[in-house]
């Protein structure tokens, strides 16, 4: 019999457990976290004939939130974050999209607080050179041959990602920033 209760008290409590856990959009990791990023200010005119250094965001934050309202959160639910994500779309017609890219980051962002950041890398130079951008040099017509204008405009699509002190992995929500492309 006391065998019996003890299967049925397991049971039970593992169904409750399972049925109770609840999950939601912001619920990407097991981090009672999310984070979100706020791009504050960067410079979407980009001249690619004249760009010297990779494009940054000159002033963005990133923000820990609880996803529960009411819950207290410890230092365990601190965040590193050590991934930087661009993944590129064009938002021209065109169909010629620059190379996606990753770098490695070292963010820190305190359980409920935030980081802000200045002049954080959001795309290399090098990627400048290559197309679609290198149709609009002048000794290649200076013109997208797609879309026929003499800029390319594309969208940088963000996401960072990385581990709250616990050990569980979190992501920030993702974010974009536009950017028009030229050479004058």
């Amino acid at each position: 019999m006391y065998r019996l209760l003890t299967i049925s008290v397991l049971a039970a409590g593992l169904v409750f457990s399972t049925g109770c856990s609840g999950s939601s959009a912001l619920d990407n990791s097991g981090a009672a976290v999310f984070l979100t990023v706020e791009i504050e200010e960067y410079n979407p005119e980009v001249n690619v004939c004249v760009s010297t250094g990779d494009l940054t965001i000159t002033k963005m934050n990133i923000q820990s939130k609880p996803k529960d309202p009411g819950a207290s959160l410890t230092p365990n639910q601190d965040v590193s974050l050590s991934e930087w994500v661009v993944t590129t779309r064009r938002i021209d017609d065109g169909t010629v999209v620059s190379p996606d890219w990753s770098n490695a980051v070292s963010v820190f962002v305190p359980a409920g607080g935030k980081a802000d950041l200045e002049n954080y890398r959001i795309y290399r130079e090098e990627f400048l050179d290559d197309p679609p951008f290198n149709y609009l040099f002048p000794e290649n017509g200076g013109i997208d041959p797609e879309t026929g204008n003499a800029y390319v405009r594309e969208a940088l699509h963000l996401v960072i990602r990385g581990r709250v002190v616990s050990g569980k992995t979190i992501s920030t929500q993702p974010v974009e920033a536009t950017f028009r492309f030229f050479c004058n």
